[in-house]
């Protein structure tokens, strides 16, 4: 019986001993993993801030995986809706959808295709940098809008350029471009990479194949904003191969003004005869239901010497008002049909020179647009204008005789 007792005791000593050892094991992970978890919050931030931390953002992270889409897209049945009028309305909006550009979106939503908010940009890497508005694609949205933001290069022309060139990074710049399409819920995006050489020719055109297959994998649009021109090596357009990219996107938004700009002389923005050439040419080189007219819904102002200032039309109807100027309609010149109003005014510097759209050129672009049987216009920029030019709009595009004969056409019997 002793010695059964003694076995007994040690056993239960050992026991005692094991389980004190297993307690005091547990208490050491449970510290280290108190200690784990104080310091992972603290990192995740960093890592991956949330896209309200700060106005401006560095876009996408750049570690996978892509975060979820937090806006539905839009149901399936809207879609095939558009365009609305017959022919297509697209609008470039500012970065921030507030004030005048929102008062005149919500005024024409029945008749507007496609937004173009001016949102993002791109460095020598091809990260996205810019703003966005999660509210503003609901809205759209709901209200049978495609939203096709805006990447574009305006502040900096030659930041794109390694990106182009080099198919590494080229490849990573599409990814990120890509990856916010789809985890934002956008329609597509709109390209408007300006005032580059035409060296990388080639090169942008790579990039347009490239991005177009990568956006229609995932069924999403792809536009372009390209320099006005009449021939293949026209101007500032030089480096965009209009032929070559037209089967690859779904729009060639052609910015046909600045045919007078702020570096240039006074004299109009987008004459007449000057849209009617680059039109035409257009049409001949891209499949014209893919063309899209620039339209400018902004002036010119110009001082005696040095680089105009832009001005919408707000500013200077204040300025016919305070010095009330001679506004003369420059039906024609010596090259052809204008369309455009001009005015001088008096100031201490000396005398300024306004050009500007009137409802009556707004409505010669409108005729080339049916006459030529193009997909529409491209409005720059949303805000700008004076409501007139939307009664021009809704008379002359969506009441669109060409398209209504057409539509009568197919109900008729063979004769």
């Amino acid at each position: 019986m002793r010695i059964s007792a003694i076995i007994t005791g040690v056993i239960y000593i050992g026991a005692l001993a094991v389980a004190a050892l297993l307690l005091w094991q547990t208490l050491q992970m449970s510290s280290a993993l108190i200690s784990l978890t104080t310091r992972v919050p603290a990192t995740a931030t960093v890592a991956a801030p949330t896209a309200t931390a700060a106005p401006l953002l560095i876009l996408p992270t750049p570690v996978p995986p892509t975060p979820a889409p937090t806006v539905a897209p839009p149901p399936t049945e809207l879609v095939g809706y558009h365009p609305k009028s017959g022919r297509y309305i697209a609008v470039w909006l500012p970065p921030v959808f507030e004030g005048e550009a929102r008062e005149s979106f919500f005024a024409n939503v029945d008749i507007i295709d496609d937004i173009s908010p001016f949102w993002y940009t791109t460095d020598a890497s091809g990260r996205l940098y810019g703003r966005r508005d999660d509210e503003l694609v609901r809205i759209a949205h709901d209200n049978n809008v495609r939203i096709i933001p805006s990447i574009h290069n305006v502040g900096n022309p030659g930041a794109v350029v390694p990106v182009l060139t080099n198919p590494q990074l080229r490849a990573r710049h599409i990814q990120n471009i890509v990856d916010e399409v789809l985890a934002r819920g956008y329609d597509g995006i709109d390209i408007d990479y300006e005032s580059l050489a035409p060296s990388v020719r080639d090169d942008f055109t790579a990039f347009i194949i490239e991005l177009s297959a990568a956006l229609r994998a995932h069924n999403k649009l792809l536009t372009v904003a390209v320099h006005a021109k009449d021939r293949d090596d026209g101007g500032l357009g030089a480096f965009q191969d209009w032929r070559a990219i037209g089967t690859h996107v779904d729009q060639l938004r052609i910015m046909t003004y600045d045919y007078h700009w702020r570096g240039s002389g006074p004299g109009p923005v987008a004459p007449a005869y000057w849209i009617e050439a680059v039109a035409g040419y257009a049409r001949e080189v891209v499949d014209p239901a893919k063309v899209l007219i620039g339209v400018h819904f902004y002036g010119y102002d110009w001082p005696p010497e040095g680089n105009a200032t832009a001005r919408p039309w707000r500013i200077i109807e204040e300025i016919i008002n305070e010095y009330q100027p001679t506004v003369s309609f420059i039906e024609r010149n010596a090259r052809g049909r204008v369309g455009e109003s001009t005015f001088t005014y008096r100031t201490s510097a000396g005398t300024r020179t306004v050009w500007f759209m009137t409802d009556t050129g707004l409505a010669d672009k409108i005729a080339t647009v049916q006459k030529l049987d193009l997909a529409g216009i491209a409005i720059w920029q949303l805000g700008y204008e004076r409501p007139e030019y939307w009664q021009t709009v809704r008379a002359n595009l969506v009441q669109d005789s060409t398209l209504i004969q057409r539509a009568l056409n197919a109900l008729l019997p063979e004769h």
